[in-house]
């Protein structure tokens, strides 16, 4: 039976997508412990999935762990609270965000469990993994009111990266991608305008002007060689955000040319070098100006629900759970046309 039950001596099982080897992924039937000291079992509502990390892994990609099988997938779920282990005082029932593999249930240790508002859907609160990853890169940008910003790939982190830059207060936002359906979804948002990076008409209209090009250029595809692209296309002065985790490395870089003598400052975007969490401090808490984990999701949240960026556009798959294996068979074969998925466990 698909699904998340019982089992007749009072523990739980649960259906897992978990890969055992390059390019291959499975669903499987694990038995959940009690939670501990700390943990709360959570029953999944929706995962969301990272198709740039998830690819990466399920492929062995450069700057992924060469030989760790079995690999769990997924990292940004929501559902609702069965049980919690000693200290924690959340009721069943209670709705949650946790960093949950794509699974009908997990265990959540609490450093890793968020509350979520009543009135944020389950379809933006599942997505809550991939809206902090894209706003705290813009965040490092510090995007001044005006300015011009270029993405650099139009998958789901580029695309929200985008929408969070406008919000930040840039005068106008540019997605480049190579493929037409990407630069469509970009258009499909009314804020966002999008251009195609081999057009070279495109690229000289975007150097006019008194900085020779975007104040912003953030960097989001994953691969190596657009990074070139990123410092070539950046104005005098431009600060460019590596926000994708590369996969590779970038070869022939002429830093005198694209770097020193533009004056551009690059800065390593990855989520996991950020402010951490504040836990019970009160002091650190008051502090508008950390924004860590734990605020970026509740802000990004509250965003979405008052509809200053919207996920509709980027939702291009929703899936139950057992129906995983169309959406990896895109993965894997790199489809631009995959680009937000929902996978449903209810």
């Amino acid at each position: 039976m698909f699904g998340w039950q019982p089992k007749a001596a009072g523990r739980m099982q649960a259906q897992v997508l978990v890969s055992h080897s390059v390019e291959t992924i499975q669903m499987e039937t694990i038995e959940l412990g009690d939670p501990g000291p700390g943990e709360v079992l959570v029953r999944h509502h929706l995962t969301a999935m990272s198709p740039g990390t998830e690819r990466a892994s399920l492929l062995a990609l450069p700057n992924t762990p060469a030989n760790l099988w079995p690999r769990n997938v997924g990292y940004s779920a929501v559902g609702e609270v069965v049980a919690a282990g000693e200290g924690v005082d959340l009721a069943p029932g209670t709705r949650v965000l946790t960093r949950g593999r794509h699974a009908t249930a997990g265990l959540a240790p609490m450093r890793d469990v968020f509350l979520v508002d009543d009135d944020v859907a389950d379809q933006e609160a599942a997505f809550h993994m991939l809206l902090r990853i894209s706003m705290q890169a813009v965040r490092k940008a510090r995007v001044e009111m005006g300015e011009t910003v270029l993405v650099i790939g139009g998958g789901l982190i580029g695309q929200l990266a985008a929408q969070f830059a406008y919000v930040a207060g840039a005068g106008r936002v540019l997605v480049a991608d190579l493929d037409p359906s990407r630069r469509a979804m970009a258009e499909a948002v009314p804020w966002l305008e999008s251009m195609d990076p081999t057009s070279e008409e495109e690229r000289a209209a975007l150097a006019e002007g008194p900085t020779g090009g975007p104040q912003v250029v953030i960097e989001s595809t994953g691969f190596p060689a657009p990074i070139n692209d990123a410092f070539i296309m950046a104005g005098h002065y431009a600060r460019v955000l590596l926000l994708g985790s590369t996969r590779g490395s970038t070869e022939s870089v002429n830093f005198y040319r694209d770097v020193h003598k533009k004056g551009l400052t690059i800065i390593g975007a990855h989520d996991s070098i950020r402010q951490p969490d504040a836990g019970d401090n009160p002091v650190l808490n008051a502090l508008p100006v950390l924004w860590s984990p734990r605020r970026d999701v509740a802000a990004a949240l509250r965003l979405a629900v008052a509809g200053r960026i919207t996920l509709d556009p980027l939702i291009t798959h929703r899936v139950k759970g057992s129906e995983f294996k169309e959406v990896y068979d895109l993965l894997f074969d790199f489809e631009p046309s995959l680009v937000g998925c929902l996978f449903d466990w209810r």
